[in-house]
């Protein structure tokens, strides 16, 4: 029953956070000048649509930075295409890394970080496609104690089982997660979208610092804590482009994801056994059963059902799409849960960019094997 009473209380948090947040037109910070740094490797489903709704914000001051690792990478033709048909925005490509660390999206970053023009930084991942308000409706929830803006993401776009795996995986576990933590005051950042200011990003040492860490994203957020400013979730949730996506893209993404959470949080880690439905609903029958002799199959069910009409309540309020497809992924998810768990419990490597990792205890990364 604890475990659906923080399940009802995330639903809720849900619906408050997406639905009843006003948008503030004009705030001090509104419209500030923002350089966007875009990391690039190889050419994912929907790059070109997902890159191009960039150059289509309604925003006045902006700067789009690209950043590859070689220049024979292809999604270097990718935004030469788009440089040419908005030439009208200011763009820059940034060809070689620099190695401050092992983590390779750190080193693609520090050229166009350090040569960024604007005051405030946004990180954003090569799979993020917002609407044209987007940037507008970020920098207006921008106070003078923000360290850092980070936005909960929504799945869309999604095709094949796997896709449907990730999209109900974001839309409700993952979002969930995040807004639980925002109402309890421990906003953690995700790298798909992160907002900052440049010169309080300096205070920690910048993007360098952050090179020995798998989890740059979260290792940012608490290092502006560090620093006595806030981290916020904003109150929009920004649009992942899925695609394609097999079930063992599906998984080996959330092995990842999850020894990252593991080596951050280990205590947090393990309660995520009760983030899904499995054990929770296992638990409430076996617990009605043996104690009132309650038909134990009938509460496993009912227990199940309220779970879902609430994660239905978290998609309802990240304004989400909702298909037959829908309720498959969300049943197959709900049995991957525990296995899921299991397989990334037993283990601290990860497989990530093409090389092998081990994790230590903070997210610190070892060698690649």
């Amino acid at each position: 029953m604890c475990a659906l009473g923080i399940h009802l209380l995330g639903a809720s948090a849900c619906r408050k956070h997406f639905e009843d947040q006003p948008i503030a037109p004009d705030t001090p910070y509104g419209l500030i000048p923002v350089s966007i740094l875009k990391p690039l490797k190889g050419v994912d489903s929907g790059l070109e649509e997902n890159l191009e709704s960039f150059f289509n914000l309604d925003y006045p001051h902006f700067e789009i930075l690209f950043s590859v690792a070689s220049k024979r990478d292809p999604a270097v033709a990718v935004v030469e295409r788009l440089c040419a048909r908005y030439p009208q925005i200011q763009t820059r490509l940034f060809v070689g890394e620099v190695v401050v660390g092992k983590n390779p999206k750190i080193n693609n970053l520090i050229k166009s970080y350090e040569a960024s023009e604007h005051p405030w930084v946004l990180i954003s991942d090569s799979n993020i496609r917002v609407r044209p308000r987007y940037l507008k409706k970020l920098t207006s929830q921008i106070a003078a104690d923000t360290g850092m803006l980070t936005s909960v993401v929504m799945g869309t776009g999604a095709s094949g089982l796997g896709g449907g795996l990730e999209t109900i995986h974001l839309n409700t576990f993952y979002a969930k997660a995040m807004i639980l933590a925002s109402l309890f005051k421990r906003d953690c950042v995700v790298g798909k979208s992160m907002l900052f200011r440049k010169s309080s990003a300096e205070r920690f040492g910048g993007l360098r610092a952050l090179g020995g860490f798998l989890a740059e994203d979260y290792m940012a957020g608490e290092a502006m804590k560090q620093l006595g400013l806030k981290v916020s979730t904003a109150w929009d949730a920004v649009p992942q482009y899925i695609g394609q996506y097999s079930v063992h893209d599906y998984w080996q993404r959330h092995i990842r994801w999850g020894r990252i959470r593991k080596a951050q949080s280990p205590l947090a880690f393990g309660l995520e056994l009760l983030g899904s439905s499995l054990l929770p609903s296992l638990f409430f029958a076996i617990a009605g059963a043996f104690t009132f002799g309650w038909n134990g199959i009938l509460l496993f069910l009912a227990h199940t059902l309220f779970w879902g009409m609430l994660d239905l309540v978290i998609l309802n309020s990240m304004r989400a799409k909702l298909s037959p497809h829908t309720l498959l992924s969300w049943w197959v998810r709900e049995a991957l849960a525990l296995p899921l768990w299991l397989h990334v419990a037993c283990g601290n490597s990860v497989q990530w960019r093409g090389a092998r990792y081990q994790l230590r205890l903070g997210g610190i990364l070892v060698d690649p094997t």
